[in-house]
């Protein structure tokens, strides 16, 4: 954050706007493939997360593949210059028309309800299918967030795996990979290691496995004092498992917050100082319309006043302009606010501009990439 020309790109852009930091999500890359360099692993990007063309093409430049839920991320990824290869297509209750749409492409589709086999018959003629399943495995955390327990809509329970194994032989396809997704942001690397343990149970139902999807989940720190996932031990597991179970496959990775969401921050202007009966308000020129993640999970994110980083501590309810309540923050303590201060919000990288609408009739904010040093308007 210390070298971002906030001040610069505020003056040429105005606010509110997100701005994106090239060079954290190429370290964040680069940490992933380091932690994991003893295993044979894809890194394919969740561009859920955010889908901006030029994220994607830093990620391309990397040598990354993607991570796609629908059919429009998946003609994204190709707009960029994604191979097929390149793209794994793990939709959740799609279409049929989708599902269909993504096989003619050649993608690396991953099925995650054992309803659609009947349904696509003999479009799965010689093609080779993943399957995304549920294990049925709590985790910690927000469940808003968790994917892979027993009342989850993700992934096809394990219970169904023998039956594919019938519709293998009346529909002429292949199973050629697993994937799971235990959730988002997991802050216990044992979690993580014990969705893996179940996961690698499964592995000895289907003899014509060339791949495994791990998905991500993996933890960024939003606090000062917050631990990132513990990349090395987890991936020490994968390759203890792998060994164990005697599989020799390639993996697959889908981190999508792990790459992007500290890259990113929401800019705003504070609009008005209003006092409550109790509270003192601090109104920014965005809401939830711009970052729902505060509302919709309870989700933290810090806070800072650049305009005046010497103020004394005072208390706010941080909210934004919605004829709604839209609160980034309860009672936080930040360097005191004024009217037309810049506040940013951090942590704003991922599933914010993605998940951004235009609410109120208020616009969308800019995107703002700052690489080497240069500013470009995404």
């Amino acid at each position: 954050m210390k070298n971002i020309p906030f001040k610069q790109i505020v003056d040429k852009f105005g606010t509110p706007l997100y701005v994106y930091h090239g060079e954290h999500i190429e370290k964040q890359y680069a940490k992933l493939k380091e932690a994991f360099k003893e295993i044979d692993l894809r890194i394919h990007y969740a561009m859920k997360a955010n889908e901006n063309i030029e994220i994607l093409k830093i990620i391309k430049n990397l040598g990354g593949g993607i991570d796609a839920v629908s059919t429009n991320e998946v003609d994204r990824a190709f707009g960029v210059g994604f191979k097929p290869e390149d793209i794994v297509f793990t939709p959740s209750c799609a279409s049929v028309s989708e599902i269909i749409y993504a096989l003619d492409k050649k993608v690396n589709v991953h099925i995650g309800a054992i309803e659609y086999f009947p349904l696509l018959g003999n479009k799965l003629k010689g093609k080779k299918i993943g399957l995304r399943i549920n294990p049925g495995v709590s985790i910690g955390g927000n469940q808003k967030i968790a994917t892979s327990h027993s009342d989850s809509k993700f992934g096809i329970p394990v219970i169904f795996l023998e039956k594919i194994k019938k519709y293998q032989k009346e529909y002429g396809f292949v199973v050629n990979s697993l994937h799971v997704h235990a959730g988002s942001n997991i802050s216990n690397v044992e979690d993580l290691k014990n969705s893996i343990d179940n996961f690698f149970k499964y592995t000895t139902i289907f003899d014509n496995l060339e791949y495994l999807d791990v998905g991500s989940g993996l933890k960024i720190k939003y606090k000062e004092d917050d631990k990132e996932i513990d990349l090395e031990s987890y991936a020490a597991h994968i390759k203890s498992k792998l060994k164990e179970y005697k599989l020799n496959l390639k993996i697959k990775i889908e981190p999508g917050k792990f790459l992007v969401g500290n890259s990113g921050y929401l800019v705003t202007t504070v609009n008005i100082i209003k006092q409550g009966y109790k509270k003192t308000f601090a109104g920014l020129n965005s809401g939830f319309n711009h970052l729902i993640r505060p509302m919709y999970y309870e989700a933290y994110h810090e806070i800072v006043n650049i305009s005046n980083p010497g103020g004394k501590l005072k208390k706010y309810d941080i909210v934004g302009q919605l004829c709604e309540e839209d609160t980034f923050a309860y009672n936080r303590k930040i360097n005191e606010l004024r009217i037309g201060d810049i506040v940013i919000i951090k942590s704003a990288g991922a599933y914010a501009a993605s998940m951004s609408m235009d609410y109120n009739l208020r616009a969308k904010p800019k995107e703002i990439l700052f690489k080497n040093g240069k500013l470009y308007l995404m």
